[in-house]
């Protein structure tokens, strides 16, 4: 399980009643959800950047840019 997206991450992008009804209020799902779109964009940035080093920035050190993808790839 990754650390680099927390659950109040996500209302910047989403309505809380929005989320409970998407993940039927298990939070295992979006751990599930959020360690695919790590996953995913680990996938495609390997090849040119240091995915552990972004990866396991928490808090104010993650780039904004990075954790609004992670974080729309994961409602995807």
């Amino acid at each position: 399980m990754s650390n680099f997206i927390v659950e109040t991450d996500y209302k910047s992008s989403i309505h809380d009643e929005i989320l409970d009804a998407l993940v039927r209020n298990d939070s295992e799902i979006i751990e599930i959800c959020e360690d695919r779109a790590i996953s995913e964009m680990r996938s495609y940035m390997s090849g040119r950047y240091d995915c552990d080093a972004i990866f396991s920035k928490t808090g104010d050190e993650r780039h904004q840019l990075v954790l609004m993808m992670a974080l729309d790839t994961a409602l995807g």
